[in-house]
């Protein structure tokens, strides 16, 4: 019987989920968190029905409410009715330090209080030039890890600003 374990999901997560979602991005199906939010975890969701045989094990929710930590982080894996994996998203032209340190600061609490077996920070942006969260992570080491899907990564710089323009243009329609 075939068994989904961690390294697993985390193979997926920083390679074909990467790929996929870096696509979609330049396709203009994601403008928002919320765009986001909704092609993870369908990709997601797919990958784990098809890479676990045992149904029921493992349950993909998007933005479930913790009642133990009163906060509604944006996609949770559940193996067994209990958090497994903890997923903070973020879609930003830059991301910013800061906001990926409190993202850090609230996966941890879901590592302490609910006993989740990894947290990830998963963002998109169109600039930047890899991990916003440089150097050793304390506490975080072994249970974070971040994945940035970066345009800049794999596109000129001209060839986005181009994109921006017609992605300013959708994501902000006026129908004038």
């Amino acid at each position: 019987m075939k068994q989904l374990g961690i390294k697993a999901l985390n193979r997926f997560l920083k390679r074909e989920l990467t790929v996929e979602v870096l696509e979609k991005y330049w396709d203009f199906q994601i403008f928002s968190e919320a765009d986001l939010q909704s092609i993870v975890w369908k990709l997601l969701s797919e990958f784990i029905t098809k890479a676990n045989s045992k149904p029921g094990e493992f349950l993909v929710l998007n933005k479930p409410y913790l009642r133990g930590l009163g906060i509604h982080p944006d996609i949770v894996v559940f193996r067994d009715r209990q958090p497994w994996v903890v997923i903070e998203l973020k879609e930003r032209r830059v991301l910013e330090e800061r906001s990926a340190r409190k993202e850090l600061r609230r996966l941890l609490k879901t590592r302490v209080k609910l006993r989740a077996q990894k947290g990830y920070l998963l963002y998109v942006a169109r600039y930047g030039d890899g991990r916003v969260l440089k150097g050793p992570k304390g506490k975080a080491a072994r249970f974070f890890c971040e994945i940035p899907i970066i345009l800049e990564a794999v596109r000129p710089k001209e060839s986005i600003r181009r994109w921006e323009r017609v992605f300013r243009y959708w994501a902000r329609y006026d129908g004038e």
